[in-house]
């Protein structure tokens, strides 16, 4: 269990947060201490908060800003900064970037023909794969969304990439306007069919407003909730990626 600003645990069930899968190239980066890129996709959050220019490219590192109620100028960070910070701090040596490619009205297979380019422009050893929001609002065919995502992970892999999935977030007014849940559930097959990580963040962010850790429905939300949800989902993620990469270790033992 870590902590975000403000006290905040950043706590989730264990089932959450296990890789379940390997990453193989990225554990073979890592231990080569060779300059490792983190490739972040299709985050409408990360678009919107973290700087992006006309292009949709953005450096994770980079924050934006916010006015609160008060008029007070809140600074914002996007959880692939948090992913970056941390890995960075755990493996110091060939340096780590985490880079983001947004589209955030793009449906999973629109967005295979955007993934071959941003691969190879990236070069990445990971990419984390957010998608279903969009292809939900539309009500796509959850077999086509699906065949669409197993693709791309295909692409990934031949591209040298491992790959990590995450389902939409969760918010307790979007949920009375679309059905996440076809969406969350293909996602998690397709993960288990063709070999990697899932991380389940509409059931992580649920568990927190079910747990009252984080209130995400509140009409005046603290100036500080977007920062705090964050900083948790990046920590909840390195340690998924950090298990995926010692699964790797252990197995080549």
């Amino acid at each position: 269990m870590a902590a975000a600003e403000g006290g905040k645990p950043c706590a989730a069930p264990s089932a959450l947060t296990r890789a379940g899968f390997a990453l193989p190239r990225l554990a073979r980066s890592l231990e080569k201490k060779e300059p490792t890129t983190i490739l972040v996709v299709n985050s409408a959050s990360t678009a919107k908060r973290a700087g992006t220019d006309e292009a949709g490219k953005d450096s994770a590192a980079k924050d934006s800003a916010t006015k609160d109620s008060a008029g007070k100028t809140v600074a914002r960070r996007s959880f692939p900064s948090y992913i970056e910070e941390t890995l960075r701090a755990r493996y110091p040596e060939g340096g780590i970037v985490v880079a983001t490619r947004s589209a955030p009205r793009a449906t999973a297979e629109a967005m295979l023909d955007d993934l071959p380019e941003m691969l190879a422009e990236t070069k990445p050893a990971l990419m984390i794969w957010q998608t279903g929001t969009f292809d939900a609002i539309l009500g796509a065919e959850t077999s086509a969304f699906s065949d669409a995502v197993g693709s791309g992970i295909r692409l990934a892999h031949a591209a040298g990439a491992d790959v990590v999935l995450i389902s939409p977030q969760y918010s307790p007014r979007t949920a009375l306007a679309f059905d996440i849940g076809p969406y969350t559930n293909a996602l998690r097959w397709t993960a288990r069919l063709e070999g990697v990580p899932f991380f389940d963040r509409y059931a992580i962010m649920r568990f927190w407003e079910d747990d009252g850790i984080f209130d995400l429905d509140a009409s005046r939300p603290s100036p500080t909730l977007f920062d705090e949800v964050h900083r948790c989902i990046g920590r909840l993620l390195v340690g998924l990626i950090v298990d995926g990469v010692d699964l790797r270790t252990l197995g080549s033992r």
